[in-house]
């Protein structure tokens, strides 16, 4: 289980975890945390000249120094504190606000966070990673005094208050069932909109041993299944892996989503309808095929042990012996395994795309998060001046914050071109053993979830550092969101106190039970019955965890 949240986390650290919504946002044609032109004061009385007005906003936030604790994730080798980066040093000066931060790594955030909510020790702002939620929901930490009704400051929060409100699907994901915004949620977009981060992760294969077998990239999953027969019977040993459950992108050509950070949950969008992927009568002939290609060496029989990213075991790619790769992260595309030296094999290139269909030219379906709207941000009751709070994190959401936090400090770091933001080549061509990346991590804090999160400003780095002015990355990002339809869980639903508890209660025991059945049923251990399997798994109360996710969903199409 550990290894599994290591790799989700990972995941969440790229984009937005289980928060996240089916199809991609079209993006708002409003431009995000853009400031408006600052106007004078209209009371007839002249404003101070340190004086600033960003939507309302007035900057500084107060006269008097003033300091509120932050917990994150943040990790870096070069810097410890991150008052040392530039933009955040610059942040405190517009604002008047002093950050401690208290920061700690991924995997570690996930023990942290259940740390501060058991020892009631908490920090004024926490901003967890992606998988960490309140038990029973944001409501319910208010409820239990832990958590800052926002709602009531909202009118302190010009600038979030805009993004939300600038397209109906986002004010629907950040709201909550009563239409209201108890917690304030993170807001992803691109310098000009607001829109979903994409698809991070997903199929991709070996494109340089595709090209040197001479063989097209296969469309279907017979097409696929042929393959890799060629790859067995051209020496290698895992032509193909799986995730450590048995779970695989192929399985939404059946229709069926097995990938274990979902929980094995979809969504039908035509319906608004919510099932458990087991319970999806396909599911058994997607395990069945799955079975007969394990039994034809075409599956890595190891592949229990997890993804090279949680082992770090990457000698099947070194040695040119897997073609088929699966849930694998954009950043690791093209030629990054070699580059950061996890590789010695200098022809390695990994590519992504889309997925397979059942027939050829039938319909290709995806399940991956791509919302513009992210995790909340937790206000705890710690803090001593719920206003300040509020106005600290709506400068957070306003362009200024997120140039500060992504691109450093204008002249230094980056310049702006025709209205395009361009790294400087301080930047792009560091002194010493830095890479630009390393440089960049001076001015920048570059930390999700702080606010308005900015995924060009990444993409931008990627592209002015790649030879060819091309970013494998990226691209694989747009392959994998290009699928049309999706069976991805909406950003938004959320489950209420009492269903939280009941499904709590339950849902432990049915994911053990799925994932032993998936895999002993794959490597031929197992010749259960699916009938049989399904009998089971509703003597665990599934139909009733279904319920409560239907019931979830249809408060949050009702808002």
């Amino acid at each position: 289980m550990k290894k599994l949240l290591v790799l989700l986390l990972a995941l969440a650290m790229v984009l937005s975890l289980l928060s996240a919504c089916g199809k991609k946002d079209s993006g708002s044609e409003a431009k995000p945390a853009a400031e408006e032109e600052k106007p004078a004061e209209e009371s007839g009385e002249a404003a101070e000249p340190e004086q600033e007005n960003i939507n309302g906003l007035v900057l500084p936030i107060t006269e008097e120094k003033t300091e509120l604790s932050v917990l994150t994730v943040y990790e870096s080798a070069l810097i410890t504190d991150p008052n040392e980066i530039k933009g955040n040093a610059a942040m405190e000066e517009r604002t008047n606000v002093h950050i401690n931060w208290q920061v700690c790594g991924q995997t570690e955030m996930l023990e942290r966070f259940q740390v501060v909510l058991s020892t009631g020790e908490y920090p004024d702002i926490l901003i967890p990673a992606g998988t960490n939620v309140y038990p029973g929901g944001y409501e319910q930490g208010i409820a239990d005094g832990v958590l800052v009704d926002m709602d009531p400051l909202t009118e302190y929060m010009p600038n979030y208050m805009k993004l939300v409100n600038s397209d109906p699907e986002v004010r629907k994901m950040a709201a909550y069932d009563d239409g209201k915004f108890h917690g304030i949620k993170t807001i992803q977009g691109s310098d000009t909109e607001i829109k979903g981060p994409g698809a991070v992760f997903g199929p991709t294969y070996r494109s340089d041993l595709l090209e040197k077998m001479g063989e097209e990239l296969p469309t279907t999953i017979e097409g696929w299944h042929q393959l890799l027969i060629k790859c067995r019977d051209a020496g290698m040993s895992a032509p193909m892996t799986l995730e450590s459950d048995g779970g695989t992108a192929l399985s939404l050509a059946w229709g069926v989503n097995t990938d274990w950070s979902t929980n094995y949950w979809q969504y039908d969008y035509s319906t608004g309808k919510v099932t458990y992927s087991p319970l999806v009568p396909a599911f058994e002939d997607w395990l069945k095929t799955m079975r007969d290609w394990y039994a034809e060496d075409l599956i890595d029989k190891n592949f229990t042990a997890g993804a090279a990213i949680i082992t770090g075991d990457y000698s099947n790619i070194e040695n040119d012996q897997t073609m088929l790769f699966d849930i694998w992260f954009g950043f690791q595309n093209g030629t990054f395994l070699h580059d950061a030296g996890f590789v010695s094999n200098e022809n390695v290139y990994m590519q992504g795309f889309p997925g397979v269909s059942l027939e050829e030219g039938g319909e290709i379906i995806k399940c991956v998060g791509d919302s513009p709207v992210g995790q909340e941000l937790f206000v705890t009751t710690a803090v001593k001046d719920p206003v300040i709070a509020a106005k600290w994190l709506d400068y957070c959401f306003t362009q200024e914050s997120a140039d500060f936090r992504y691109y450093g400090i204008e002249g230094e770091s980056y310049t702006i071109e025709n209205g395009e933001k361009t790294y400087t080549d301080a930047i792009l061509h560091p002194e010493g053993d830095l890479t630009p990346s390393d440089q960049l991590g001076y001015y920048a804090m570059r930390t999700y979830g702080i606010g308005y999160s900015n995924q060009q400003a990444g993409d931008r780095l990627s592209i002015a550092t790649s030879p060819n002015g091309r970013s494998a990355q990226i691209e694989s990002i747009d392959l994998w969101a290009s699928p049309e339809t999706s069976i991805h869980m909406p950003a938004g639903i959320a489950l209420n106190a009492e269903e939280s508890e009941l499904c709590a209660q339950y849902m432990t025991d049915i994911q053990t039970l799925v994932q032993e059945y998936m895999v002993k049923f794959i490597i031929g251990e197992d010749t259960t019955p699916y009938s049989e399997f399904v009998e089971k798994l509703k003597s665990y109360h599934i139909d009733e965890c279904v319920d409560c996710w239907q019931a979830a969903a249809d408060r949050y199409n009702a808002r």
